[in-house]
């Protein structure tokens, strides 16, 4: 008796398919930023990091620049929350002194990311009504409400001078200059 033999199907190809494709980009982006800093990011390194088609990442980014003003975007958001966070968790008397803990916190833990939000001209080529230079803008605000709060005369000058102060502790510390503890240099200084 004969079999029928059923004709043999052609496998289906395997491909990987992302939900969001553009949320797996930007993770892909912060990992490779985190190793080895902005300046190694490529669009064909992101693709292979993110296991896609080279071309994939230019379906959400125009180009690098526009990638790593997403990333910067991004990281300035998680600061903003940070520092909020910081500011709410006790009481008013020491706010400032835990954002500064925070602040610091936050540019130890994601020296390649700060660097990008802080040391890169991403912010200041940016576009006034883009999305980096209003996500920047609005990181700078928890800093001067809680220097206002303590002294609203010239408030601004001094949430820039403590600004000032705190990015250059998070430079000098990333960069070797400096290794006290955090709190070390919080307590050493007007915070």
């Amino acid at each position: 008796m004969k079999r029928d033999v059923e004709p043999k199907r052609p496998e289906r190809r395997k491909t990987y398919h992302h939900g969001d494709l553009r949320k797996v980009l930007l993770d892909a982006a912060r990992e490779e930023i985190a190793a080895h800093g902005a300046q190694s990011l490529s669009m064909a390194s992101l693709a292979r990091r993110a296991g896609v088609a080279q071309s994939a990442p230019y379906r959400h980014f125009t180009d690098r620049e526009a990638l790593l003003a997403a990333v910067a975007t991004d990281g300035f958001e998680q600061f903003t929350e940070v520092l909020l966070e910081a500011a709410a968790s006790g009481g008013k008397a020491h706010a400032m002194r835990r954002m500064a803990i925070a602040y610091l916190a936050f540019g130890e833990k994601n020296v390649e990311l700060y660097r990008l939000m802080f040391a890169s001209g991403l912010v200041p080529g940016a576009a006034p009504d883009s999305l980096l230079a209003r996500a920047a803008a609005v990181s700078f605000q928890p800093l001067l409400e809680r220097v206002r709060a303590s002294s609203p005369a010239s408030s601004l000058i001094s949430a820039h001078a403590r600004w000032g102060q705190l990015h250059g502790l998070v430079m000098l510390k990333a960069d070797g200059f400096i290794s006290d503890s955090i709190e070390t240099l919080i307590d050493a200084s007007d915070f």
